[in-house]
């Protein structure tokens, strides 16, 4: 993939979850957290620590290119969709400071 549309480098790591890579289950919320600035990308099953990969950033945009169009979430923000082919819905999060949208 030649075209990379994060801000932060392809060998970011971000939290996934062993169903988005197991079982090739849709990311549909996604988090960029403003105290340490992860990302995480979770489907929507239940989910324990059990579950939880750390994978980079370039990797998962592969498995995934949709989540390019969360490039620009910014930190304190969340995003949300139903399925794979819906659109994402952003907003942020409760209780957590943000950075002005650029």
């Amino acid at each position: 993939m030649a075209y990379y549309p994060f801000s932060e480098r392809k060998g970011t790591l971000c939290f996934t979850c062993c169903h988005v890579l197991e079982d090739n289950k849709p990311i549909t919320f996604v988090t960029h957290h403003f105290d340490d600035n992860n990302w995480q990308f979770l489907c929507n099953s239940e989910h324990t620590d059990a579950d939880a990969v750390i994978i980079s950033i370039g990797e998962l945009l592969e498995i995934d290119p949709s989540i390019e169009k969360l490039c620009d979430l910014p930190v304190g923000g969340f995003a949300t969709r139903k399925n794979r082919n819906a659109k994402w819905m952003t907003g942020q999060l409760p209780d957590e400071k943000s950075y002005p949208a650029r």
